[in-house]
């Protein structure tokens, strides 16, 4: 196996990782903030617990862009690699949340897709899209010659 694409694997099997903590996290979150079930419209999350939730999207934006960074690649393998290991984390967290509690049911379900900066309600299919967007950007990205 060439070092690149063993190095995807590694990123790979991080994301998973990543996703499996957030689908657990969210799951007990939900039954804290939404014990009447999690189905749109959402109520607000109370501010303290709201700007928790957000530190935390942060803080993996930061675990995503600094694991990008080991190594000290150039910036376009870098982005390639955030980009992949956010577009796998987040499709795959959907998948865990779906095996975990059977949500989403269907891609037209509406969820809390984000919270940074603010709160965003959208389709789960959206979100799916979007990460999926980024996996094959990371790919593109990653093939691409110089740097």
């Amino acid at each position: 196996m060439s070092a690149p694409r063993a190095g995807y694997v590694a990123l790979s099997f991080y994301a998973a990782a990543m996703a499996w903590v957030e689908a657990a996290c969210v799951v007990s979150l939900k039954r804290l903030y939404f014990p009447e079930g999690w189905a749109a419209p959402f109520h607000r999350i109370p501010d303290p617990g709201l700007r928790l939730e957000q530190w935390r999207e942060v803080a993996t934006l930061v675990m995503i862009g600094a694991v990008a960074s080991l190594g000290r690649p150039g910036l376009r393998i870098a982005l390639a690699r955030g980009l992949w290991m956010f577009g796998l984390w987040d499709l795959l967290y959907y998948a865990f949340l779906r095996f975990l509690t059977g949500f989403p049911s269907r891609f037209q379900d509406l969820d809390l897709v984000f919270l940074v900066p603010r709160p965003w309600v959208a389709p789960v299919g959206s979100a799916c899209l979007a990460a999926f967007a980024c996996a094959v950007g990371a790919q593109v990205l990653s093939r691409r010659g110089g740097d």
